[in-house]
């Protein structure tokens, strides 16, 4: 095989190879949850019963998933593909990688690729646009600074974005909105030894919430789980909670420590031993708890209900001791969540972008 060639299908440690060279120097690295990328790697990922995907890597320069899914191409009407994992050391090896991918899209049919988008948002979007120097908000991208250009001379370009909020918990701002729920609905506490069947809930409301929000499309009970099966002891279950009527569950908002804040110094993924550790021993002292979801079946939208749950989780989250809630990756076509955020004095604080780039018949 020619230098400068990308292989085909490499395995995990290609891509640690690369994160390696790089943030090896990057004090505010935290390495990312590769349990979804090994998964699609080795065949076993949920995700493939519905999409397909396809690894490119130049060894120890760059690496690049490709994902075709019809569920994107069915919710946006148009034949979209995805190039996400996005990791390069240089801008020829990073367009290296993403002209395989491109190549490979195309050759599924593909007219417009979208990166960095993991397949799903629910496994990672956006390209980090500021505060390279700190770790990254827990669930949120952290790239180099000058990804950016080299996605511009590859031929991408930014078409929409997500935002962060915060929601300062020491001052009084956030304490206007009542957490007292509307006549006929009441809210309940995630339980955490029902948490395989909560989180179904918690997706089958997300998939009906953000049905028409940009870039959002269905994601599978068993995605799910896979995801977030492991985060059971990280989420403390007030911090979980449903809004109930009718019986049923209508709502939904779920909030996590922001783990990153403890994880940075050792450069270890949580679900590893020492991160495992590491999370026990020094939770307490993270600060910022991420408000990672919150919404209502489409019937029950408009009446006050999700502003409500916001405001139980911003109350939990001062219980238990955090200063600040970060209400994270809001789409910023999104309204109505930029809307339920300024109620709480949220002030925009980190922004991310996705770019896209026509793929012509070659």
């Amino acid at each position: 095989m020619a230098a400068g060639t990308p292989i085909v299908d490499p395995r995990p440690v290609d891509h640690e190879a690369v994160l390696r060279a790089v943030y090896g120097a990057d004090p505010a690295f935290v390495h990312p949850d590769v349990g979804f990328l090994r998964r699609v790697l080795s065949g076993r990922a949920a995700y493939l019963r519905h999409g397909t995907a396809r690894a490119f890597a130049l060894r120890g320069d760059a690496f690049a998933v490709a994902f075709v899914d019809p569920r994107l191409q069915h919710r946006t009407g148009r034949p979209i593909g995805s190039i996400g994992f996005l990791e390069a050391t240089s801008q020829d090896a990073a367009g290296g990688v993403l002209d395989a991918a491109c190549d490979w899209l195309r050759s599924h049919g593909v007219q417009e690729a979208w990166t960095p988008f993991n397949g799903n948002t629910f496994f990672g979007v956006g390209l980090r646009e500021d505060r390279f120097g700190e770790p990254p908000f827990v669930g949120c991208a952290h790239q180099p600074s000058s990804l950016c250009s080299w996605l511009e001379v590859a031929g991408f370009r930014r078409v929409a974005g997500y935002r962060n909020y915060e929601i300062d918990l020491t001052g009084n701002a956030w304490r206007g909105p009542s957490s007292r729920p509307p006549a006929g609905v009441s809210f309940r506490t995630a339980v955490r030894r029902r948490f395989r069947e909560e989180v179904a809930t918690f997706m089958d409301l997300h998939n009906a919430a953000f049905q028409e929000v940009w870039g959002e499309s269905e994601f599978s009970r068993e995605e799910a789980l896979e995801l977030m099966g492991r985060a059971r002891l990280a989420i403390p279950p007030s911090l979980f909670q449903f809004a109930v009527a009718d019986g049923r569950e209508v709502g939904m908002v779920l909030c996590m420590p922001d783990v990153n804040e403890v994880l940075a110094p050792q450069r270890r993924t949580l679900t590893s031993p020492s991160g495992v550790w590491k999370m026990a021993a020094r939770r307490r002292k993270v600060r910022s708890a991420g408000l990672l979801a919150v919404g209502l079946d489409p019937a029950w939208q408009g009446r006050g209900i999700g502003t409500a749950l916001v405001a139980r989780a911003c109350e939990e989250a001062a219980r238990l001791g955090f200063e600040r809630v970060e209400y994270a990756l809001v789409a910023e076509s999104n309204d109505a969540s930029k809307s339920t955020v300024a109620r709480f004095g949220g002030k925009l604080c980190r922004t991310f972008g996705v770019y896209a780039k026509q793929l012509t018949a070659r």
